[in-house]
């Protein structure tokens, strides 16, 4: 052990001053660089946060503002200037006194005069007698007058009269040449469906613009063609506030004409074992024959309505498609829908609906008979 001190001590006598020194100065950096880590390493002891003393505000009392209204004044009334524009409308259409005049005799029923207060809608594009511009599957209809000639004349034309012209049409083929001598509307329209609700007779003439045509023994003679792009069986139903038929390929299908003129106009009789049972406008609703067509294959089909005496009109015309069962009115009858060529316009439906029976028909239910 003393020999290793010994030694020791002579080594450290044999070194140079130069790398003593070197071993101290790296020694002391060496310490330094020790305390510098432990202090960043170690971080401070957290500050307590002493918040300040609350600040007391004095309040300030408030006055109430005085303010005065004065009362209010109502403004002077001005005069409203309205300009007056005159639109033709067979609404505006003033009718003569019936009870002293000729006309009265159109719009009477056994001498009892006629009011005008349900007033129907006549649109030029789509009225309830049919529109002025056709769509191609429509039935256009053709008005005469039977009460004059075909030059404007007038003609002898009683009630028993008026069933022997319309017999001899009706049973002779339906032939235009049988009416020819009577006055014809130059004014065509064409109808997309056969549904007139009751109304005055009036109303069929000046549908026509011939609005001074008296309202009893006229006739309306629709012709068009009936199709479907579908196999479908069906058949009308119908009635008729005076004369109401239909013809399909030439077949009397249909004769939904009152009791007091049918037998005059047509030998048909119905097989529909719901023959005038069901109310339908101001009558018994008739039912037709069973109609079947083929896809795409169109027949011809002829509506014939009139107004024989004068007063009350409707014709309304149904369909019935087989196997189809339909709701019940309150009444214990079908409502079947009506028949049409194309979906009726908002203009149509509001002239139908407004004297229309609710729960008689249906208006946009069933099927539309057109070719596509």
């Amino acid at each position: 052990m003393k020999r290793l001190v010994t030694k020791t001590k002579k080594l450290i006598k044999g070194m140079p001053s130069a790398v003593v020194m070197s071993i101290l100065f790296h020694a002391g950096l060496f310490l330094l660089a020790g305390a510098l880590v432990i202090f960043t390493v170690l971080p401070p002891p957290p500050v307590e946060f002493e918040p300040p003393p609350k600040v007391k505000v004095p309040k300030m009392p408030l006055k109430k503002l005085q303010v005065k209204m004065k009362k209010p004044t109502k403004p002077k009334s001005t005069a409203k200037i309205t300009a007056m524009v005159p639109k033709l409308d067979l609404h505006d259409i003033q009718f003569p006194d019936l009870a002293s005049s000729g006309i009265g005799a159109g719009l009477s029923d056994g001498g009892e005069v006629v009011g005008f207060g349900n007033m129907p809608t006549f649109d030029e594009e789509d009225g309830i007698f049919g529109g002025e511009s056709s769509i191609g599957n429509d039935l256009e209809g053709t008005f005469y007058d039977l009460k004059r000639r075909r030059s404007g004349g007038r003609v002898a034309m009683d009630n028993s009269d008026f069933l022997t012209v319309v017999g001899k049409f009706t049973r002779g083929g339906w032939k235009s040449s049988s009416l020819a001598k009577y006055y014809r509307a130059p004014k065509k329209l064409y109808a997309t469906a056969i549904m007139v609700p009751q109304m005055h007779s009036a109303f069929g003439p000046a549908a026509f613009n011939e609005p001074d045509t008296e309202g009893l023994r006229w006739l309306v003679h629709y012709k068009g063609k009936l199709v479907y792009p579908e196999p479908i069986t069906f058949r009308f139903w119908g009635a008729a506030d005076d004369l109401m038929l239909v013809r399909v390929d030439r077949k009397t299908v249909l004769n939904a004409s009152r009791l007091t003129g049918a037998a005059y106009y047509s030998d048909w009789q119905s097989k529909g074992t719901q023959n005038r049972i069901h109310v339908l406008g101001n009558d018994y609703s008739t039912v037709g024959d069973w109609i079947t067509l083929e896809p795409h294959t169109p027949l011809d089909m002829e509506v014939l309505i009139g107004e024989r005496p004068g007063g009350y009109f409707n014709a309304m015309l149904l369909v019935e498609v087989k196997g189809v069962e339909y709701e019940m009115n309150k009444r214990g009858g079908p409502i079947l829908p009506m028949f049409k060529t194309n979906e009726p316009s908002l203009d149509l439906m509001d002239a139908i609906y407004y004297n229309l029976v609710p729960g008689e028909a249906s208006v946009t239910n069933g099927p539309v008979f057109r070719d596509y």
